[in-house]
């Protein structure tokens, strides 16, 4: 049987330095792995970077020849589609048929066409009452 002394703090079994250090050391112990943590995965995450831009740099064929493929990841869902629309048409398309097909209001279609004329995948022309949407000559070709 283990004698417990009681004193003005309450009991003191003898516990009481070592429960606090062991709180200590385990606090201690998970700041060090989420420190660790969120410096290696931006290191991480760059290097990936590098090795991405680095096989663009080599010239191989899977990364440089498809520019489509490259153009459709840095486009939001909504431009993608009106791109994928466009490639599955031929290459152009009049905009209330993009807003038509693809269920667009007027204005949502006439704003992803704008949003891709700034980025340069597209040119637009004037047809009659409505606008020829077609695909950039590097993109296309």
């Amino acid at each position: 049987m283990v004698a417990v002394q009681y004193g003005m703090m309450g009991p003191m079994n003898g516990w009481g330095g070592y429960q606090a250090l062991l709180v200590v050391v385990i606090l201690l112990l998970l700041a060090v792995i989420v420190i660790l943590f969120l410096r290696y995965r931006p290191i991480q995450l760059e290097a990936r970077e590098t090795e991405a831009i680095a096989k663009v740099g080599e010239g191989e064929p899977e990364a440089a020849d498809d520019k489509l493929e490259v153009a459709l990841r840095l486009l939001d869902e909504n431009e993608r589609r009106v791109v994928e629309a466009l490639v599955a048409k031929g290459g152009s398309m009049l905009q209330k048929d993009i807003s038509y097909e693809l269920g667009f209001s007027r204005v949502k279609a006439h704003r992803m066409v704008q949003s891709l004329v700034k980025r340069g995948l597209v040119t637009v022309e004037e047809h009659y009452n409505t606008k020829k949407v077609a695909l950039v000559d590097w993109l296309s070709g």
